[in-house]
Parts: C-alpha cells; sequence; structure tokens
C-alpha cells in the first residue's frame, strides 16, 4: 500500500522515408508510407521530418508529421495540425535516439469522422521501445482526440507542460484519458490543464484525467519516480491515475515512488457507468495501485468523487465514488500503446 497522508483508502478500485521540409501554409496531403506499422497498417504521414508551423491538413493519412531515426530530430511550433485518423504528432523512438519539441501549437480532430470506439486518435505520441525518444511538450492545445490527448510510452523522457486537453466529455464509445505517461516513461508533469475525459458506456472501463500505467499485467517496464505536479483537472472520471500492477493485475511489490502533488481535482457529476463492474461507474479524484507513492497537498472536491454512503456499489448514487482510492484491484484501466 501506498504511504498517503490525511487519506481515506478503500478496498475498491514508428520507419523508411524522410523529407526535410517546413510547412508553413495549409494544402492537401499527400499520404507518404513511413514503414510504421499499426494494426497491420503502413501508416501514412502527411509529412515525416522536419519542422512544422502554420497549418498541416492531415486528412487522408493516418499522423500528420512522423518522426523516427531516419528524422531524428524536429521542431513542431505554433503549428496547426487537424485531420489524421491515428497521431497528429508521432515520435517513433524504436530504433535510435530521436528528440523532438512541441511547442505552442493546435492539434485537433485527431481520430475517425465521427468520432468512435475504435482504440486510436492520439493527439502527440511519443514511443520507444527499443531505442528512446524525447522531448518538450509544452504550451499546446489538444482537443476533439478519440482516445488519448497526449502519450508518451516506453524509454521517453518529457517535460509535459502547459498544455490544455480536453476531451468530449461523458461519451459512450471509448474511454478518453487526457495525458497518459506509460511502460517506463519518464517525466514531468506540471501545469496542465485536462478537462472532460468521461465515460459512460459498458465495458468495464473509466477514463483518466492524467493516466500513470505500467507493469507486468501489460507485459511492459512499470513507471515509476514521476512528478505530477500543479494541474487542474476537472470533469474526468479519475483525475490522477497511477496503476503500477504485477503479473497478476494487482499491486505491485516493487517501489514506485510516483509524486502526485499540488494538483486541483474537481468532478461536479456521477456519470461512469460500469469502470467497477458490469453495473457500478467507477471515479476517484486520484487512485493509486503502487508502492511508496507521495500523495499530498491536492485539492480535491465535487460529487462526482464524493464517497457513498452505503459502500461499494451502493447507496443512493450509481456509481463507486472515491476521494483517493489506494485500492491494488484493477478498475477498467483502458490505456493507449
Amino acid at each position: 500500500m501506498s504511504r498517503l497522508i490525511g487519506i481515506v483508502a478503500s478496498s475498491a478500485i514508428i520507419a523508411m522515408f524522410f523529407v526535410a521540409s517546413t510547412v508553413t501554409a495549409s494544402a492537401a496531403a499527400v499520404c507518404t508510407p513511413t514503414g510504421f506499422m499499426r494494426d497491420n497498417i503502413n501508416m501514412t504521414a502527411a509529412q515525416i521530418g522536419g519542422d512544422v508551423t502554420g497549418s498541416l491538413d492531415a486528412t487522408g493519412c493516418n499522423i500528420g508529421v512522423y518522426y523516427d531515426n531516419n528524422s531524428t530530430t524536429g521542431n513542431v511550433t505554433g503549428a496547426t495540425i487537424f485531420g489524421a485518423n491515428y497521431f497528429g504528432v508521432a515520435v517513433n523512438g524504436d530504433v535510435g535516439a530521436v528528440s523532438v519539441d512541441v511547442t505552442g501549437s493546435t492539434i485537433h480532430d485527431i481520430g475517425e469522422t465521427p468520432l468512435n470506439g475504435t482504440q486510436h486518435g492520439t493527439g502527440i505520441y511519443y514511443r520507444a521501445f527499443g531505442g528512446s525518444a524525447s522531448g518538450t511538450i509544452s504550451n499546446n492545445t489538444v482537443t476533439h482526440y478519440q482516445k488519448n490527448g497526449i502519450t508518451i510510452n516506453g524509454n521517453v523522457s518529457a517535460t509535459i507542460a502547459d498544455n490544455t486537453v480536453t476531451g468530449e466529455g461523458p461519451v459512450p464509445y471509448i474511454a478518453q484519458n487526457g495525458i497518459q505517461i506509460g511502460y517506463g516513461a519518464q517525466a514531468s508533469v506540471t501545469e496542465n490543464t485536462v478537462t472532460g475525459n468521461a465515460y459512460t458506456g459498458a465495458g468495464g472501463a473509466s477514463s483518466g484525467g492524467i493516466l500513470v500505467v505500467g507493469g507486468p499485467c501489460f507485459g511492459l517496464p512499470y513507471t515509476v519516480g514521476l512528478s505530477i505536479m500543479k494541474n487542474t483537472l476537472t470533469g474526468n472520471d479519475v483525475g490522477v491515475w497511477l496503476f503500477n500492477a504485477d503479473a497478476s493485475c494487482a499491486t505491485t511489490t516493487i517501489r514506485t515512488a510516483n509524486r502526485v502533488k499540488l494538483n486541483t481535482i474537481t468532478n461536479n457529476a456521477v456519470t461512469n457507468t460500469t469502470g467497477f463492474s458490469a453495473t457500478c461507474g467507477y471515479q476517484a479524484g486520484i487512485a493509486d495501485v503502487g508502492i511508496d507513492d507521495l500523495i499530498v497537498n491536492n485539492s480535491i472536491s465535487g460529487l462526482g468523487y464524493t464517497p457513498t454512503a452505503g459502500g461499494d456499489c451502493t447507496g443512493p448514487k450509481p456509481a463507486f465514488l472515491r476521494f483517493i482510492d489506494a485500492d491494488p484491484s484493477a478498475r477498467g484501466v483502458s490505456s493507449n500503446k
């Protein structure tokens, strides 16, 4: 069990081609294969490598702009990227080292039209399973994504700061997440505003504002030693969700030592319906599956996080609600790899 101060703990719960260019004006997308495979598809991109400023319309492509070991550096600065169905910005560090900054940009409408329940559609995506990736992701606005707003997975080191990430609000077709740090990634996550990641559908899933995920439960490394501070999280099923689980998908015995401090977390509605069981929803200000995580000086409020009077799945409210939940059990985590 984590060391938690002043809480109530409960039994709840990317290639082959490189085009160096700078996009400064909107034009019809030419979708070029990247060699990055996803869902048995050779992902195509509207731009491979280089810098991006201005407008990049990626309609018809899987990716807006793509970076890998053939295009190892770049800057996405003051750009507007939209229309791709898988990723707005994709940074693939599976081979070699890739470093890309995404700053002051707007990424929107990433996913299918209309948005649906297939598990893709991420605004900003960094991954590294073999090599490494790094960068600064700051002062961006990410909206109208299908699955996740910002995701970093694997051997990735990033600063994620001052972004505004806005989900679709309560929706029945997919469990969105605002910011995901997964499978061994390292990050400081500070002063972001994450809103409206809430799931009302079936399947025993909930959405997270900030989701930290890893461990043998997923066949991938633990995600440890993160700093999550001074973020504003509003209307998410779970404000901050720490989920590092062992092979049985229960709490690990490995020290995870993630720090969650000085965040403002609010949810004024009860909307989730199946995150705890087939009939009972799951919402929490902070949920923690880990060891020696530090959770302190967070402000948590709202009807959406008020514990039920009658206990688990009972009482006058339809969801299993907690201010902070430090239970080792799985609660329908829906991550994006």
